[in-house]
Parts: C-alpha cells; sequence; structure tokens
C-alpha cells in the first residue's frame, strides 16, 4: 500500500489521516486557533509519520473557508512535491456522514453575504454516493426552489439551519476523519492524480449573483 497522508481544512473542524500497510491514522480537531496552528497540531498528533516519505497526497478543495482551503492546500501541496495528489471534494466529504441514507443529501455551508454553497448527493445500501448536483453557490430561496423536486431528502451543513428537512445532530455537519480516508482511498483506486491542486472555486461571483437576484426580483414585481 502506498503510504498516504491526507487533509481537508475547508471548514472550522481540520480533519486529516495517514495509512500505510502497517498503519492508520485519524485525527480530528476542532478549536478556535486558526488553520495554521491546527494543521501544526495535526502534524504533532502524529509523530510516528515521516512526512518526508510520503507516496500520495489527499488534500480537500472545497468550498468552504477560502482562507482554510489556501493554508490546507499549502501546506499539503509542499508535502507533496514530486509526488501523487488526489483531491477531495469537501461537500462530498460531509455527505459522507450519511452515505447509507437511502435518499438524497442536500450539503450547504454558508458562503458569504448571505449566501450558501450547495451539492445534492444520493447515498444508498453499499455506502458509495451518487453526485447528482455538482457544487454550486447561491441563495437561500433559490436552493429551496432548485432542490424541491429531490424526494425524501435530508439537509446537513452548516446552512442547513434554513430548511425543513435537516437534521438536529450537529456533527453531521462536518467532515469526519474516517470518510476522509474512505473517499482518500476512492480516489486512488480510480487512479485519480492531479499535477496541480487548486481550492474549488464557484464561477459565480457575490456581485453576478447579486445582480441576477436583483433581476428576478424586479421580473416579479411586474
Amino acid at each position: 500500500m502506498l503510504k498516504v497522508f491526507s487533509i481537508d481544512t475547508s471548514t472550522s473542524r481540520v480533519v486529516a489521516c495517514y495509512f500505510d500497510d502497517d498503519m492508520k491514522c485519524l485525527i480530528e480537531l476542532e478549536t478556535k486557533a486558526k488553520h495554521g496552528i491546527q494543521i501544526s497540531q495535526v502534524v504533532k498528533k502524529m509523530p510516528e509519520v515521516n512526512f518526508h516519505d510520503l507516496d500520495c497526497v489527499g488534500i480537500g478543495i472545497g468550498p468552504g473557508s477560502l482562507t482554510g482551503l489556501r493554508v490546507g492546500i499549502a501546506f499539503a501541496s509542499g508535502l507533496g512535491v514530486g509526488k501523487k495528489f488526489v483531491q477531495i471534494n469537501s461537500l462530498k466529504l460531509i455527505a459522507s456522514n450519511l452515505e447509507f441514507y437511502e435518499g438524497y443529501i442536500v450539503v450547504v455551508r454558508k458562503a458569504r453575504e448571505g449566501y450558501l454553497y450547495g451539492g445534492v448527493y444520493h447515498g444508498n445500501s453499499n455506502g458509495r454516493l451518487a453526485e447528482i448536483e455538482s457544487p454550486f453557490i447561491d441563495d437561500v430561496e433559490s436552493i429551496r426552489e432548485k432542490i424541491s423536486r429531490y424526494e425524501p431528502k435530508v439537509c446537513i451543513g452548516d446552512g442547513a439551519e434554513f430548511f425543513e428537512q435537516r437534521l438536529e445532530s450537529p456533527d453531521y455537519n462536518f467532515p469526519n476523519a474516517r470518510k476522509l480516508f474512505k473517499l482518500t482511498v476512492e480516489e486512488i483506486e480510480k487512479s485519480s492524480f492531479v499535477e496541480l491542486v487548486e481550492p474549488l472555486y464557484l464561477q459565480k461571483s457575490i456581485a453576478e449573483l447579486n445582480f441576477e437576484k436583483k433581476q428576478r426580483e424586479s421580473k416579479e414585481s411586474k
């Protein structure tokens, strides 16, 4: 087995894992410290890992906190110079908390200025998620309309508070180190290697979204 380190810094909970033929190590940190400090704490909690002797590095690419993503990607990219990279969709990582749910899993995370990042997945009894809607950014009402056709469904993520079909357990709203391990293995098995890692930037800017929202409101008022 390859020597693999994987990390996601898209939320306030930093999750990481390391695995090889002889060992598997899972770390979850949720503190008020900055992501750079959390990453240094992750490294300290893995004293047996030789970070200079990795074969592959997995990286959560968002969408999520841009500052957190940049710090995590910069750290992981430094570890992976001359090595293989796999990218982890951070919304799918959160959706994996409900991978055995036989219905639609809507992940919604708070972005800026009242907008939400979103993604729609479908779970099943074999624990393999299907992506139904790739990550997007929109306002709450537009997302409600977008997901209205998906039933049965459940909403998770820190933006789920705006939706009726939400789970009350907050632990489902954040990434999980065991799920990071699983998704990293899946990407490696698919040979989904990349040479350059960048955060998942969603195409529309906040200004564009505000303009589209005003256009819709103008049409509705006529």
